[in-house]
């Protein structure tokens, strides 16, 4: 997979349209969350076309990460071009303060667990799209996560794992929008509590069903899209 002539020939316009979806939100920051040294070439998950970055995006009332690299255009091997792997994720919430400058939104919680979906996003490629067509929602862990010390009883189990859920959707944000190859999913990266989690795995009505349920009284709660470590438990 190379960017090549499909990378200069797309990428504005890939970056126009994710840009008017985050900008539907907050007012996106002009720098970006970025390394020195692209991790690809230390041994980490490469991205459709290298590049890899997180955007951040700020509103008064929270602040949302989003990645950015996952759609950008893609020209493949054995393939027709698309976007990248036809989706971008994001999280939001309320506990990070809005003032907050780039280093700290990135080692922050929020800005970790994105970073860390968006790697294993990038590690699995076309398969998340395909069980997000398959499940809707499906959930997965997080290994070694860390989050404050006051929140680990409520959201890591006794592994230190950490379980999101991945594409709830709401009205606050579109759930795709139209890239110049392929249609791109904004995929919403979701905390849940120990209870939440164990409830999608231990229930007696199906893991599918039971993620849907999860989603219900998530829609009942309110703050769909949001994650917070101060949250009310749904389960």
């Amino acid at each position: 997979m190379t960017e090549s002539i499909v990378g200069e020939t797309y990428a504005a316009e890939t970056c126009r349209v994710l840009s008017s979806a985050w900008e539907s939100w907050g007012t996106p920051d002009v720098d970006v969350i970025a390394h020195l040294i692209n991790p690809s070439f230390l041994g980490g998950p490469s991205w459709p076309a290298v590049r890899q970055a997180h955007a951040i995006v700020r509103r008064e009332d929270a602040l949302l990460v989003a990645s950015s690299g996952l759609a950008d255009p893609t020209e493949w091997d054995d393939a027709e071009p698309t976007n990248g792997y036809e989706l971008e994720v994001f999280g939001i919430s309320p506990d990070i303060h809005i003032d907050s400058d780039t280093l700290t939104v990135a080692t922050s919680w929020l800005g970790q667990t994105v970073m860390t979906v968006s790697n294993l996003v990038a590690q699995y490629g076309f398969q998340v799209p395909d069980m997000l067509d398959r499940h809707r929602i499906i959930t997965i862990q997080l290994d070694e996560a860390r989050l404050p010390g006051e929140a680990a009883d409520t959201y890591l189990d006794e592994n230190g794992a950490l379980v999101v859920m991945l594409g709830l959707v709401d009205d606050e944000l579109p759930a795709a929008v139209r890239g110049p190859l392929s249609a791109i999913r904004l995929i919403n990266v979701k905390v849940l509590t120990v209870a939440e989690g164990h409830f999608c795995v231990h229930n007696s009505m199906g893991d599918d069903e039971a993620r849907r349920e999860l989603a219900r009284r998530f829609a009942a709660q309110g703050g769909v899209l949001w994650s917070s470590l101060t949250r009310p438990s749904v389960v």
